[in-house]
């Protein structure tokens, strides 16, 4: 246990490069998080299957945010970024004007040019150990570039760079000195080899990327670059690797459960091989000595956001079932693993449809949780895991994690600080153990939810009925 003389005093900040919301804080010596502050993201635009943003303006708002947590802190703190995955853009590289919006992960304009390249799929998820979306930014980067013969020209010129959201923040704030991203963030675009850690000279190939678009691929944890912020970078990370990071044993059959605007499903991999279908596979840390650790990953696209819009969960679950034949699909951004349907999203059956605001937004939770024990289930086949770690944003609300403990065959437990990646971030920039500092607590359901378990068998045959 540290003692009273390490903690109080900044010696990192985390920066956490949210859909909705930009997280900054610092902690001590002891990994505890000190002063956390939050601003909202410039909303994203766009109908049907664009969504969208100004990269500009989020790095200002970064930026500020960044500013208003260091005021008062020594100067140069090393800092760790966690950075939403696949939302990118392209920009000038003389002038780091952006030459196309913030294109959000959320974002599905690649569904047509994936349903053309679907007879890659398989060669696809053996090269990258993803699925084949039109959610990665490696197929929406393509279609753009077909789609824009003037952009694939000024690609082909080397005119232009492509990064994702902290590559082009540190491109900014660096003075265009770096371009650079790393193995987390990279390989969840769905251009990187999983198995040399490199960019893939067959699909940039096949897909008529220029590599000289790309960013050099540097370890999670680095050699520190004073940036024009005042900060020292010195870590960049994924940040459901981060969150995942945070919770997740090095060994041992522990979940992670992460809820934000998605809601994610992690389980440590030990290496790449027979897989389940359906579930992305890739690096959560890469180091520089000791190797990369891995992960498979469940997605549930957007349902953190669907419950906001409803107005938030439920304050608690009722023992008994309201409305047995109300069931919900809550992925927002088109149904992800294991099925990864882009055309089927958010949806209430019609008994749902019915009800109260209040009747809603319990079904809309139902089907979250739902979901979450689907990809469980997935991930864990045979056997549930031992213990299932909740953190994010979502975890500070009774009715979900009361509702998972009831629902699930496993202990529940949930991180006391609802920034987990964040944190993370902050920690390895500091040279502190990602889960040091972190005590999750035990939740308990009571009675809440205890027809949970029996419904989800008919929500699952419900949801078969759609597919």
């Amino acid at each position: 246990m540290p003692g009273p003389e390490s903690r109080g005093r900044a010696v990192a900040v985390g920066l956490d490069l949210g859909t909705t919301r930009i997280k900054a804080g610092w902690i001590d010596r002891s990994g505890s998080p000190g002063r956390v502050r939050w601003s909202a993201a410039p909303p994203l635009r766009g109908t049907g299957r664009i969504r969208e943003g100004d990269a500009l303006a989020y790095a200002a708002a970064a930026r500020r945010l960044l500013r208003r947590i260091t005021t008062g802190l020594p100067a140069g703190l090393p800092v760790g970024i966690a950075s939403q995955r696949s939302t990118f853009l392209l920009w000038d590289r003389e002038t780091g004007r952006p030459a196309t919006p913030l294109i959000s992960w959320q974002d599905r304009r690649a569904a047509a040019w994936c349903d053309r390249h679907a007879g890659f799929a398989g060669e696809f998820g053996r090269r990258t150990g993803l699925v084949f979306t039109p959610h990665l930014a490696g197929p929406k980067l393509a279609a753009v570039l077909d789609g824009d013969p003037d952009l694939a020209r000024a690609a082909r010129r080397g005119a232009l760079r492509f990064g994702t959201l902290e590559t082009f923040l540190l491109w900014a704030w660096s003075g265009g000195r770096t371009h650079a991203t790393d193995l987390t963030m990279a390989a969840r675009t769905g251009l990187v080899d999983v198995q040399t850690s490199g960019w893939s000279d067959r699909i940039l190939d096949l897909w008529k990327i220029p590599r000289t678009l790309l960013p050099a691929i540097r370890p999670t944890v680095r050699r520190g670059m004073r940036l024009e912020t005042g900060v020292t970078l010195t870590a960049t990370i994924a940040d459901q690797a981060a969150a995942a990071l945070a919770v997740l044993p090095e060994a041992g059959d522990v979940a992670a459960v992460n809820l934000g605007t998605g809601a994610f499903v992690l389980r440590e991999a030990s290496r790449f091989g027979s897989l389940p279908k359906g579930y992305h596979f890739g690096p959560i840390l890469h180091r520089r000595k000791g190797g990369t650790r891995y992960a498979l990953e469940g997605t549930v696209n957007g349902a953190g956001s669907i419950l906001d819009r409803a107005g938030g969960p439920p304050s608690v679950l009722p023992p008994t079932d309201p409305a047995p034949e109300s069931f919900c699909l809550p992925d927002a951004a088109g149904l992800g693993a294991p099925h990864w349907r882009a055309d089927l999203r958010f949806r209430l059956s019609p008994a749902a449809a019915r009800r109260n605001p209040g009747d809603r937004r319990r079904v809309i939770l139902e089907g979250m949780l739902f979901r979450i024990r689907e990809l469980l289930d997935g991930l864990f086949p045979g056997k549930p895991p031992s213990e299932v770690r909740v953190s994010g944003g979502l975890a500070r609300r009774r009715s979900v994690v009361t509702g998972l403990a009831a629902l699930l065959d496993s202990r529940v437990r949930v991180l006391p600080e609802a920034d987990a990646a964040l944190l993370a971030a902050a920690r390895l920039a500091a040279g502190i153990a990602p889960r040091r500092g972190t005590v999750p607590r035990a939740v308990h359901p009571g009675d809440s939810g205890l027809y949970l378990e029996e419904k989800f068998r008919r929500w699952r045959a419900w949801l078969g009925s759609l597919l």
